[in-house]
């Protein structure tokens, strides 16, 4: 076997298609068996009737016969993709320094990129689109990419403009006999400028003095994530054992013409592009899963997608060495339709990691594929609960309507309701005996849907409670350890290409220029967790309950933040009240600030003003009348205390006021002595481990 080497001439792109051919025909056994989940899971077998009837010389037990989705293994998918969606948006993310010297640092890593998961708009349609593939196949692949979007407008200019960068241009311009010299001096500064729009804007800057130049606006610049299902949009070698491992990766996409002329910018080969778009037959076959594929109705989930108008492209990545015998992971982009390759180049970030993270339900053994989905764990207790319901309808059809025993020759000629029958004797024609109803039918289907919801971690019983938390806090383990992985490359993609101004803008932080562009700001690990017990909206208060007791009860140095801990209670109840409901600090205290002063217009004015009763800091509305009283050094309140001596109706409202607040501070410590016994000290209590 040869050792893969990058060759800056270009790769052997004949040996790649040979691989790319290779690992996607040796995945044809897991693609049929996938196809099989895929059947599993959306109630699709040959012969459906949308009627739900068996139809055809080949129904059984009989034309009509019952034939009902089970919808067994479906629910149970779309169950545990919100439970992954919701653990991935509601995670704790924290980024653990490797080395202890940033350890300052690491917060401000875990904030941003806590904004920048934030910020990637497609997260949640992907997440969403990888935990489906990884419940229905048993695995799945998540790639990472810079995202850079632009468009074309329009931006005014003038000549006042013009004559600040280049005087002798704006001159120039001016100047009628040199319009040949300014058309190449222009056609010099806006290659991709057709001439038609090059003279339009000389003669506008001549007859108005400015211009309008097409310019291109970035409109997406930034980090994305893109889930990828196996052998439709990426192929690996099927004995893969570690993804790293793997000697190359493909990924199969689908552009328009204009989308594909696009890559230009990007610095793709213009003339492969073009001999690509000429030979292309804009048509390709769905990547089918399985070769002898059932043809099903349109309403197939899947149906047949022809691409008609797209064009095929294969992004091959590949494990090789350098001529220093350094690992590098190169990209080249190639198609069927040209020869060659449109793209190569070793990648610029992260360099010798491929920018995929696969993702397993389960771990059998070393092989990657050999993890199972739900269908392929699922499928016999979903046929044995499909023939339950079948059979409950099919005897409810009997039942209606049961077989007619009749003399032979002598047939009714009508049954039903209003009916004649003519007969010989009482008893000639009468409906056989159907076997007797059996109430263990809906029983033994219960039970096997509960044996199917146990196996996927659903609590049957209080005794199986905690074992299915474990399965599901597994599931969810596993999930977001394949996201801590993918927030590296993220990481990895930021300190690339988005560079310090993405960083000071998000943190307001002036390390930002030692975080993102220094070496060593690779050197951090990142914690993504979340229990699945906060799925349980009863089992968050209870939690939060018994912490509110534990804190009010043990916090002996005032470390308990309430505001925070009102804030997480709120939010298990529903997240939106926590910001209707709840004010910033800053908020909070404007607020108590101007109702004071409030209160102490309308007492002045000559009102008896009472404090309210709740939601009242009486420290900071003390405080506040004691400033009221004394002003300011450069302006004494002595007018207050003259009136105060003068008008005793004044001073008796004050009093009242401030006697209220007091009487408020006393009732809140004379709480405080209830619960200690004595009163309250003014130094904390030392609390010494034994």
């Amino acid at each position: 076997m040869e050792i893969q080497e990058f060759d800056e001439k270009g790769p052997d792109v004949d040996a790649i298609k040979k691989e790319f051919d290779d690992a996607k025909a040796d995945l044809s056994f897991w693609m049929d068996k996938a196809e099989q989940g895929r059947e599993c899971r959306f109630n699709e077998w040959a012969g459906k009737d949308e009627s739900g009837k068996k139809n055809g010389p080949e129904a059984f037990p009989w034309p009509g016969s019952s034939d009902l989705d089970p919808n067994l293994v479906n629910p149970l998918i779309d169950g545990d993709v919100a439970m992954l969606n919701q653990s991935l948006s509601q995670s704790n993310l924290v980024a653990a320094p490797v080395e202890s010297g940033d350890i300052g640092s690491a917060k401000l890593v875990s904030e941003f990129l806590k904004w920048r998961m934030g910020s990637m708009e497609e997260l949640g349609r992907e997440g969403a689109i990888g935990a489906n593939y990884l419940l229905q196949n048993g695995l799945t692949f998540f790639g990472t990419y810079w995202k850079r979007e632009t468009t074309r407008v329009f931006q005014d200019i003038n000549l006042e403009q013009i004559a600040q960068q280049s005087p002798e241009l704006a001159m120039a311009i001016q100047d009628p006999e040199m319009k040949e010299g300014v058309e190449e001096m222009l056609f010099g500064l806006f290659p991709n400028l057709k001439k038609r729009r090059v003279r339009k804007m000389i003669n506008e800057l001549r007859k108005d003095g400015q211009t309008q130049i097409p310019t291109e606006k970035v409109v997406v610049n930034r980090p994305a994530v893109k889930a990828y299902e196996l052998g439709r949009e990426i192929i690996i070698d099927s004995n893969v054992i570690d993804l790293e491992s793997a000697r190359s990766i493909h990924c199969i996409h689908y552009y328009s013409p204009e989308a594909l002329m696009q890559k230009v910018n990007e610095g793709w080969d213009k003339e492969w592009i073009e001999e690509v778009l000429e030979n292309s037959k804009g048509f390709y076959a769905d990547e089918s899963y399985s070769s002898d594929l059932m043809s099903y109705d349109s309403g197939n989930f899947y149906g047949t997608q022809d691409y008609e108008g797209m064009v095929r492209v294969v992004t091959s990545y590949r494990k090789e060495l350098d001529e220093d015998d350094v690992p590098i992971c190169t990209i080249t982009c190639w198609a069927d339709e040209a020869e060659g390759h449109g793209f190569h180049s070793p990648m610029e970030y992260d360099q010798g990691r491929y920018p995929f993270v696969c993702i397993t339900r389960e771990s059998l053994n070393h092989r990657l594929l050999d993890s199972r989905g739900y269908p392929e764990l699922l499928k016999s207790y979903q046929i044995a609960v499909k023939t339950e319901m079948d059979d409950r309808r099919n005897r409810a059809s009997m039942s209606t309507m049961p077989p007619v025993e009749f003399q032979a020759g002598r047939k009714p000629d009508r049954l039903g309701p209003g009916a004649h029958l003519a007969v010989r004797r009482r008893g000639e024609v009468g409906f056989m005996e159907i076997p007797r109803y059996s109430p263990a039918s809906m029983e033994v289907e219960m039970q096997i849907r509960q044996i199917a919801a146990k196996l996927t971690g659903r609590a049957t019983s209080p005794d199986d409670a905690v074992e299915a938390n474990m399965i599901r806090q597994n599931l969810v383990n596993r999930w977001l350890g394949g996201w801590k992985e993918l927030l590296k490359r993220i990481w990895a993609l930021d300190r690339t290409y988005a560079g310090p101004e993405v960083w000071f803008r998000v943190t307001n932080n002036e390390q930002g220029a030692t975080l993102i562009l220094d070496e060593t700001s690779s050197v951090y690990d990142f914690n993504i967790t979340w229990n699945s017990l906060n799925a349980d909206e009863e089992k968050v208060l209870q939690k939060l309950d018994t912490v509110g007791k534990i804190m009010v009860q043990y916090d002996r140095q005032g470390t308990f933040k309430t505001d925070a801990y009102l804030r997480k209670y709120l939010e298990a109840v529903d997240p939106n009240l926590a910001g209707q409901l709840i004010a910033p600090v800053e908020e909070a205290t404007d607020k108590e600030i101007q109702e004071t002063s409030s209160d102490i217009a309308k007492i002045a004015s000559g009102q008896v003003v009472n404090v309210p009763q709740q939601g009242v800091n009486s420290q900071l509305r003390l405080q506040q009348l004691q400033q009221y009283l004394q002003g300011t050094p450069e302006v004494p309140a002595t007018d207050v205390v003259q009136r105060m001596q003068e008008d005793e109706n004044f001073a008796k409202r004050l009093q009242t006021y401030a006697g209220q607040l007091e009487m408020m501070q006393t009732q809140q410590k004379n709480a405080l002595i209830g619960q200690l016994g004595t009163a309250p000290g003014n130094v904390p209590g030392t609390s010494m481990a034994a």
